[in-house]
């Protein structure tokens, strides 16, 4: 096969059969022995990529730039093996992780290595449930994407059909669907949580969200893992034989689809918003989160037209699938900003091959394929203006989910394998500048080894055969030995598909207060062409000024601004500026303080807090948070964010979070906690603030804070 084939051409670079040509200066050539020769920021090097060795499934193709950088993958997903059996994170990563190893088992390592997978999701579950990595503020609730090791431990199951694998990771996943039902369920259906893996919180929010704003927002990314992940028990429980269970498991997952459908989707548009956020009057974020809207694409949030419309809508990068578009301003160093990341462009090819997209997997590959060889790894995240990995915050070699996002391009965009409870399908998507050979060897499916064989290209399968047989592209989970599956492959009458390749935006700035006597003012935002103006989460007026006089008479109004380019471009709203009625706010003191005293809650000592009665003097929706500091860890990570469950009248209302607020050890900088909101009617209320079963957080041991006041604000 002729290697100066082009497999793809953009604006930025090409990808032939057997090299990538970006620049003179940033080139890759391989041979079929592994040798690779590179040019990178003008420096030379020439070095080797083994064959993939052991029981791994083997890719041999056509082109020599798929088989190394598929040789590639191989060969780091083995040095990345702890001696136990499990995964170490990256190069720079040494521990397992629950959202990386999940993310990387399902995009497709479960094929690779089974056990260890299965090794890996055991080493992050603890008491009976799944660990929350460290995270913003301390970890759990604030980071609420622990869920998606479901659809891992799901993977697992259709891989190998182990009962006792089933048996345990439903009991677990059920441990955790109902912890979390009980502490992050927000107004509405919504579930609370930061975006999955998005946990560096300056990169994709605004500066004024406190660790607890984050908190009491609800992500699109992690609304779709929570509902998959009632799913999956849905599934698992009805292999178990439990029909009544997964039918209240389904119910609860189709409610959480519904809930995505009503709140996230972008007015007149195909694709999902990034995130609710607000204080007690959230709005809709519409810039666009690549993970949230590609998981909507596979895990059937949307569907037919829908989900093919999406893929095409998608914005790309010349370089590769932004994590969210557009990006945050320059002030914001590049890590999830600026920056695209491989196991991202993993999920966007096999999303493409999910809804036949041609062209986006072929961009996909070539995005991928570029990446690898000319940095010589699989690397955690590359700059999205170079397309190199020089000038990030931290981009490690090796990273686990890169690798993934790598061999799953092949097993679950190449090849197309689909893995249910009963079988194994194959759905092949082969781009036509692809066609050529494409073999897949040595795949470990329950009781057998299967080896897989396309020709031609497109999407449509004209003949199938199994051992030599004409038959289907399905094989019953009960077939045993050796399998050989031979598909050949015609064009579908579609066309291609089309990508959405955008060049790097940017958001306008934040608008900022001013100081005002009349109405409410802020200043200037480079790049605006005029100001929205928000009331109680609800767009009222727009103007080209830099003030806005509010009408009289409102009641309690929360007002906030979003500054708006020529071109379309939008800023984050600013921070909620409140003018509150004067009967709409009242506070509470905990354990009869007075002056500046504090509540110090450890809980090992005084955990429980019994505040004076509130006079609620008009009925209504009332939110109610804390004035609290904890110093026990710094804002951006750790695991002790502390919990307390909130009852009012002796009813439980539900949980405060009180995440890290500043730095570690510093316990005198104070923020409002996450908040519960409860229908209260007039007259005197008890308050009290309990540690009780549902305050556990991930760390178990520490779970501390400072205290000044309860709040208590009428929004309805």
């Amino acid at each position: 096969m002729d290697q100066d084939r082009i497999l793809y051409r953009g604006e930025a670079f090409v990808l032939t059969g057997n090299a990538v040509r970006q620049d003179d200066v940033h080139w890759a050539e391989v041979r079929p022995d592994g040798q690779v020769k590179t040019m990178k920021n003008g420096r030379y090097s020439e070095w080797h990529i083994p064959k993939g060795a052991g029981n791994a499934p083997h890719y041999r193709g056509s082109f020599e730039v798929l088989n190394q950088a598929y040789s590639l993958a191989l060969n780091e997903a083995a040095s990345l093996l702890h001696k136990e059996g499990t995964f170490r994170t990256g190069a720079n990563w040494p521990t397992v992780w629950t959202r990386d190893v999940s993310y990387a088992t399902h995009l497709g390592l479960g094929w690779w290595n089974v056990r260890a997978c299965m090794k890996s999701l055991n080493a992050r579950v603890r008491n009976g449930e799944v660990e929350q990595d460290t995270g913003t503020g301390g970890s759990w609730p604030i980071s609420s994407d622990r869920v998606v090791w479901g659809m891992a431990a799901w993977e697992v199951y259709c891989l190998t059909g182990d009962a006792d694998w089933l048996s345990r990771s439903c009991r677990v996943l059920e441990k955790t669907c109902l912890r979390d039902e009980q502490v992050l369920t927000a107004t509405g259906g919504l579930v609370k949580g930061e975006s999955s893996f998005l946990d560096w919180r300056e990169q994709s929010y605004p500066a004024w969200m406190t660790s607890a704003d984050i908190g009491d927002s609800c992500s699109l990314s992690t609304m779709v893992l929570h509902a998959e992940a009632r799913q999956v028990l849905a599934r698992m429980f009805r292999e178990l034989g439990l029909e009544g269970k997964a039918r209240e498991w389904e119910e609860k997952s189709a409610a959480l689809h519904d809930v995505i459908e009503r709140f996230f989707r972008i007015p007149g548009d195909v694709l999902y918003g990034q995130y609710l956020y607000g204080r007690g009057y959230p709005v809709l974020s519409e810039k666009v989160d690549s993970l949230g809207n590609l998981l909507c694409v596979l895990l059937g949030q949307a569907h037919g037209s829908h989900a093919s419309g999406m893929v095409a809508a998608l914005p790309h990068c010349i370089y590769g699938i932004p994590c969210f578009h557009p990006q945050m301003p320059d002030e914001v160093p590049p890590y999830h900003n600026r920056a695209m990341w491989p196991f991202l462009e993993g999920y966007y090819a096999q999303a493409a091959a999910a809804v036949e997209n041609e062209s986006a997997l072929a961009l996909a590959f070539a995005c991928m394929v570029r990446a690898a060889l000319l940095c010589g790894t699989n690397k955690e995240n590359l700059l999205l203006e170079t397309g190199l990995d020089e000038g990030l915050l931290l981009s490690s070699d090796s990273q686990l989910w890169s690798i993934a996002g790598m061999l799953g391009s092949f097993y679950k965009g190449l090849f197309g394998i689909r893995l249910l409870a009963d079988s194994l399908e194959f759905h092949p998507c082969v781009p036509e500048s692809f066609e050529g050979v494409h073999e897949l060897t040595g795949l470990q499916y329950r009781g057998m080894t299967v080896d897989v064989h396309l020709r031609g290209h497109g999407r449509r399968i004209v003949r199938c055969t199994v051992n030599g047989q004409e038959g289907l592209p399905v094989l019953p989970a009960d077939v045993k030995g050796h399998v050989l599956v031979e598909l050949e492959l015609a064009p579908g009458e579609e066309g291609a598909g089309q990508v959405n390749l955008a060049h790097m935006g940017r958001n306008l700035a934040v608008p900022q207060w001013k100081a005002s006597r009349h109405g409410i003012s802020w200043k200037p935002v480079e790049g605006a062409d005029y100001y929205r103006i928000y009331r109680n989460g609800i767009p009222v007026s727009q103007t080209e000024f830099c003030h806005y006089m509010p009408s009289p008479g409102q009641g309690n109004v929360s007002y906030q601004v979003m500054a708006v380019a020529l071109d379309g471009r939008e800023s984050y709203l600013n921070e909620p500026n409140d003018y509150p009625s004067p009967d709409s706010r009242m506070e509470t003191r905990p354990c009869g303080l007075s002056g500046d005293e504090v509540w110090f809650s450890r809980v090992t000592k005084s955990p429980d807090a019994l505040c004076y009665n509130v006079n609620i003097e008009k009925p209504g929706v009332y939110r109610v948070d804390a004035f609290f500091a904890n110093g026990t860890y710094d804002v951006s990570d750790g695991n002790t964010c502390a919990l307390r469950s909130l009852y009012l009248n002796g009813r439980r209302v539900g949980t405060l979070a009180f995440p890290h607020t500043s730095r570690s050890g510093n316990w005198e900088y104070f923020i409002y906690s996450t908040a519960v909101e409860a229908v209260l009617p007039s007259g005197p209320c008890r308050v009290e603030m309990v540690y009780d079963s549902f305050s556990g957080n991930m760390n178990r041991l520490v779970n501390d804070m400072v205290i000044k006041h309860l709040r208590f604000i009428r929004i309805s």
